[in-house]
């Protein structure tokens, strides 16, 4: 028997055992009726869940439904529900069972990540107070990149890249040597192992969660023999990690100091003493970040290059007059290229990670905004790009991607500060909201920001084939992310003002 007919029977027998002994919920629900009807709809949401989406948005009128998935019953709630949720203490509405949940982490990294999240704790503090002193370093590898990524062979004025597969390779690279240095970020083995793995631990999760728990330790075995996981990454880490436990042991301390500096200046002694452990610390973190900056990068260079050569100019011309200012890429000429922002965070929110996010975990029975009691065990999400791009309560013209979005609403109220790329609040959700909004928001800003201002000050960047238009993004079940065949044309713009800012 194949691995995938067996795959297919497991998954089957555990939807089925799953209808008939998961607590239903009352509300009402997409799709079929009956068992045959949940299993259908399940298997529909893989390819249709947007359909599927819209039909319990429409049909139900704004009530909160079910949502049959393949990885179980996900209950929809709308809009006046993210206050609740903002607000709410993890006793009773839980974010990280979730995303534990969602990600199956005890498997794909291990199930120390959620008991004991000290990384977390290093990005919220450590990170975040030393983001600017890592600019240099940020500017240095994002140069050395694009000028490996593009320099035109001998005869040839431009290169054609395919663009997300390229920003996944920038963000791990960029990542990496704030994360442990030059000779790391520099090791085409490893960043190959650390994307493959930060690509595994999505699909690996919701693969995992058709089955039933007693089964989920044997596939993923499965799964990361043919496919790869975390063993590769690890083993090119650990030698590096073992060193500076070593020089750290006889009191050497490097300049400038590395994220994995932070990590074992928190790290519990079981970590220091079983490098591993530590290891996986900065595979969780790759994994993040990775995700986030090479997504929305891709995204926000789609758009881009559907520009007039007079809007770019007009972008590249604050982003000139910022470096100036300042001499240099600092905290505050990044700070100063508010059309850059604007940029970003529209594609944020032109381009959600899935149809439904923010993903929680109600641990006990809870009340939403409009009365309806859900009990405890379910998960709750919510419809995020409806209320992105579909509502014009929330934007004017949701439909429309607006580069200047933001930056406008900043000149209206310049006191106010909510309509900046790293802002998390209920209109914008990329980055979380609440409590446990994404501590590392603040290092991806600046590491995008850099990473968009050398591409158009060195740059002339056009879609492939004259295409005039942005790609439509891959979708697969709730996951929307970059078209990954999609192409951009990268062409050298020797001799500009920009130049001074850089070796390229």
């Amino acid at each position: 028997m194949y691995p995938e007919t067996i795959l297919a029977t497991l998954a089957l027998i555990t939807a089925i055992l799953f209808y008939r002994t998961h607590n239903q919920t009352g509300l009402p629900r997409v799709g079929g009726k009956g068992p045959i009807g949940f299993i259908l709809t399940a298997l529909r949401s893989i390819t249709s869940y947007e359909e599927l989406l819209n039909e319990g948005l429409q049909n139900f009128g704004g009530k909160p439904f079910v949502l049959p998935t393949m990885t179980g019953q996900l209950v929809v709630v709308g809009p006046e529900n993210l206050e609740l949720v903002r607000t709410s203490d993890d006793s009773v509405i839980n974010q990280p069972i979730a995303l534990d949940e969602l990600f199956q982490v005890p498997h794909t990294m291990n199930s120390r990540q959620m008991p004991l999240p000290y990384h977390t704790t290093v990005v919220r503090t450590d990170l975040t107070r030393a983001t600017s002193s890592f600019i240099p370093e940020i500017v240095e590898e994002t140069q050395l990149a694009m000028a490996e990524a593009f320099s035109p062979k001998s005869g040839e004025k431009s290169v054609i890249v395919p663009l997300f597969n390229t920003m996944l390779h920038f963000s791990a690279r960029i990542v990496t040597r704030a994360m442990i240095g030059t000779t790391v970020c520099r090791n085409e083995d490893y960043l190959r192992e650390s994307i493959r793995f930060a690509k595994t631990v999505v699909p690996y999760g919701q693969i995992l969660r058709w089955f039933s728990k007693v089964f989920r330790p044997p596939i993923y075995f499965l799964l990361s023999s043919l496919f790869g996981g975390s063993k590769a990454p690890i083993k090119t880490l650990l030698p590096h990690l073992k060193r500076r436990l070593a020089e750290r042991e006889e009191g050497i301390e490097r300049n400038p100091r590395t994220i994995c500096d932070f990590l074992i200046d928190h790290a519990p002694s079981e970590e220091i003493a079983n490098p591993e452990l530590l290891a996986m610390r900065v595979l969780n973190l790759n994994f993040g970040s990775i995700h986030s900056i090479s997504r929305v990068g891709t995204f926000a260079i789609f758009h881009l290059a559907t520009l007039s050569a007079f809007e770019l100019d007009d972008i590249r011309k604050e982003i000139i007059d910022a470096l100036e200012s300042e001499g240099g890429f600092t905290k505050f000429s990044l700070s100063k290229m508010r059309k850059l922002d604007s940029t970003l965070r529209e594609a944020a929110r032109f381009h959600p990670p899935a149809f439904t996010g923010l993903p929680r975990s109600l641990v006990k029975p809870t009340t939403l905004a409009d009365g309806t009691v859900i009990p405890a065990g379910h998960t709750i999400a919510f419809p995020l790009k409806h209320i992105h791009n579909n509502d014009p309560t929330v934007y004017p013209n949701p439909e429309k991607f607006e580069y200047f979005r933001f930056s406008k609403l900043r000149e209206e109220d310049e006191s106010n500060g909510k309509h900046q790329f790293t802002t998390v609040g209920k209109d914008l959700t990329l980055f979380g909201l609440g409590r446990h909004a994404c501590p590392g928001r603040f290092f991806a800003s600046m590491e995008l920001k850099v990473l968009l201002s050398n591409l158009l000050l060195h740059y002339e960047v056009n879609l492939a084939d004259g295409a005039k238009e942005v790609p439509q993004p891959t979708v697969l079940s709730s996951n929307m992310v970059p078209n990954r065949s999609a192409r951009a044309v990268i062409t050298p713009r020797p001799g500009q003002a920009g130049q001074k800012f850089g070796a390229l």
